[in-house]
């Protein structure tokens, strides 16, 4: 049985047990009539004061209640929320290095292509290839070149900003997407930086770099990707093979009705 209900069969037992006697005594002893409307009017008092206090407390244990399953409802959703995220980080993101897979990179290369182009800034693309990568396996295994890979994504993640954005292209290709940037320069040099160090405290096989980097000077006039990755990866085999880390720059100037590339 609820709360209530037994409080009020409480009250409605008090009140019967309470009046019953007076009203037979009135009766019984009508000269008394003054006292028993005084025991009466007590035991009705006495009744009514403990209805109005259980109602107040079942009001306050309900609020409670119900405050208690907002909580939950709002935690149960930040965790359904979390979930989601994660899954799809999952599903966008390579396994290997946690860099954006090419499927979801190339989404963003062009989101980021159409946001710039709105903006009229210019936008700066790297394709970034590890160094005698099939020696590096060789030497350290298949597993030690996945940490290599690891590696260098996380240093390619540490020299750009947080509006920028890193995916594996496939083997140990890495494209590179500088948001509303004119000059990759800066970016370049804190990666072969970063490399520098990542060398020094491995004490094995150096690793190095080739960049090939192209600048989208007014993206607001289209760009065909397949002539952005022709000119990066054109760029990008003028310095591979040397033994170091280089990097060669191309400018993407566009038109309404064609596409003019230089060096």
């Amino acid at each position: 049985m609820r709360e209530g209900s037994k409080t009020m069969l409480g009250i409605v037992a008090l009140l019967t047990f309470g009046l019953g006697p007076a009203l037979a005594a009135l009766f019984i002893f009508p000269g008394k009539g003054a006292v028993v409307a005084a025991s009466g009017g007590a035991v009705l008092a006495v009744g009514f004061v403990a209805w109005t206090q259980r109602l107040v407390a079942d009001r306050h244990h309900l609020r409670a209640r119900d405050e208690a399953l907002k909580q939950e409802i709002a935690s149960l959703h930040d965790k359904l929320t979390a979930h989601v995220r994660e899954i799809r980080d999952v599903r966008s993101c390579d396994e290997v290095t946690g860099a954006l897979n090419r499927t979801s990179f190339l989404k963003r290369l062009d989101e980021a292509i159409l946001r710039d182009a709105r903006l009229g800034k210019s936008l700066s693309f790297l394709l970034v290839d590890v160094e005698g990568f099939r020696a590096i396996n060789a030497e350290r295994g298949r597993l030690g070149g996945d940490e290599v890979l690891k590696s260098v994504a996380q240093a390619i993640q540490g020299a750009t900003r947080g509006t920028d954005f890193v995916g594996r292209m496939g083997g140990d290709e890495f494209g590179v997407v500088l948001n509303e940037c004119e000059d990759s320069r800066p970016a370049v040099n804190r990666l072969f930086v970063a490399l520098q160090a990542m060398n020094a405290d491995s004490g094995g096989q150096a690793v190095h770099v080739s960049v090939g980097a192209v600048t989208i000077e007014t993206p607001s006039n289209g760009v065909e990707l397949a002539e952005l990755f022709r000119l990066a990866e054109g760029a990008l085999s003028s310095v591979r093979g040397t033994g170091a880390s280089l990097c060669a720059r191309r400018t993407l100037r566009t038109e309404p009705s064609s596409q003019i590339a230089s060096a």
